[in-house]
């Protein structure tokens, strides 16, 4: 599922594309231009680049450019789809747009795709990958690209052009995600946390089975970990540090909504998950930080800034964290910094863009908005 322009789309097979423009209230069929199979949609997938929707289906891949009112083929030199072999998930990393085929990379089929031109040329993108792997899902941490394989994680630092091991994984990984230095995994050992960049990995407690099975989602959000364990009842968990422990977090679901819990989407102000029966969503925790800050509280400056900005903590003392949450909630920079002065916060990898600026003060765990900053 995703969202676009104001609207919910979600893949419904054998229905297609469902769509909603009044947040969830209603929902309508969206599938002019779709070919059918039989009398019925096999939508797989559906996400979205900054200009238009995409959507995967048993016969390939198409594009909306109005807002799904109606679809096109952009197929072009992709593989040729079935009803096994198909684009099963659709990300943006940037000026990218990447599908992931569902198949081994040696079957006629598998493997990432990715278009920098909304689908008038794909590129393959995966160099590095072995023949044996079919990739089950994508993240993007501190401007690395992560897959999880059935053979194992692994990393691309140029988005997608080549691939190496991340770390010491020879597993199977269902997914993957990651929040400052922390990997979080759900794979053949369940739910694992490594700090180092996947050269290890810790074991989680909490989590509800210790061989993550296949179709499991996860994803950060507000700096917390949420994960559909596919694991019957179990239904979604959630972790409050960094995937370290996990419990169960399904309120409000019904239980044949928690039974079957199918993916995740981080949207602006709310959190969604597709189910059997129904669409959830929490709000964001970050949702009205662009309202003005204290006065009594630093502002960071400049606010738009290339290779850096400050901020002036000379009225804090003691270990300080400079966070940056991007328009969907997610943190993507977290400095730590000590207080009693004039400290610079180094823009790194940080991908051009506007973020919510955060002082997360250590020994108290308070967390105090500063309003936001653009990375141009």
């Amino acid at each position: 599922m995703t969202t676009y322009n104001g609207n919910i789309f979600v893949a419904a097979p054998p229905n297609g594309i469902r769509k909603s423009t009044n947040d969830g209230v209603t929902w309508t069929l969206a599938n002019t231009g779709l070919p059918m199979s039989g009398s019925n949609y096999q939508v797989q997938s559906v996400g979205h680049s900054a200009t238009a929707l995409f959507c995967g289906t048993e016969n390939g891949v198409f594009r909306s450019t109005d807002n799904g009112a109606s679809w096109m083929s952009v197929n072009n030199t992709l593989p040729t789809s079935s009803n096994t072999i198909y684009c099963n998930r659709i990300y943006t990393f940037g000026n990218g747009t990447f599908l992931v085929y569902t198949g081994q990379l040696n079957q006629n089929g598998g493997g990432v795709f990715r278009t920098f031109d909304n689908g008038t040329t794909w590129l393959q993108a995966f160099s590095g990958l072995s023949s044996n792997m079919t990739v089950n899902s994508l993240a993007q941490v501190d401007g690395v690209l992560y897959a999880a394989t059935s053979t194992g994680l692994m990393r691309s630092d140029d988005l997608g052009g080549s691939w190496q091991a991340a770390g010491t994984t020879n597993w199977a990984v269902q997914a993957v995600q990651g929040s400052g230095n922390n990997l979080v995994i759900l794979g053949a050992f369940g739910a694992q946390r490594s700090v180092n960049g996947g050269t290890s990995w810790t074991n989680a407690t909490g989590y509800p089975n210790t061989n993550a099975p296949q179709g499991s989602d996860l994803v950060v959000y507000d700096g917390q970990f949420y994960a559909i364990t596919k694991t019957g009842a179990s239904g979604c968990y959630r972790s409050v540090d960094n995937g370290a422990t996990w419990a169960a977090f399904n309120d409000g679901l019904s239980p044949q909504n928690t039974f079957v819990q199918e993916e995740f989407h981080a949207g602006d102000e709310h959190l969604y998950m597709a189910c059997a029966l129904d669409c959830y969503r929490i709000p964001s925790l970050t949702t009205g930080l662009t309202n003005k800050p204290s006065a009594a509280l630093p502002v960071p400056y400049p606010t738009v800034f290339h290779d850096q900005f400050q901020i002036d903590l000379s009225t804090f003392s003691g270990e300080l964290a400079v966070v940056l949450i991007d328009a969907v909630g997610r943190e993507v920079s977290r400095t730590t910094l000590v207080g009693g002065g004039l400290r610079s916060v180094p823009r790194s990898e940080l991908a051009a863009g506007r973020y919510n600026c955060l002082l997360h003060v250590e020994n108290s765990g308070v967390t105090h908005n500063l309003g936001q900053v653009i990375a141009e």
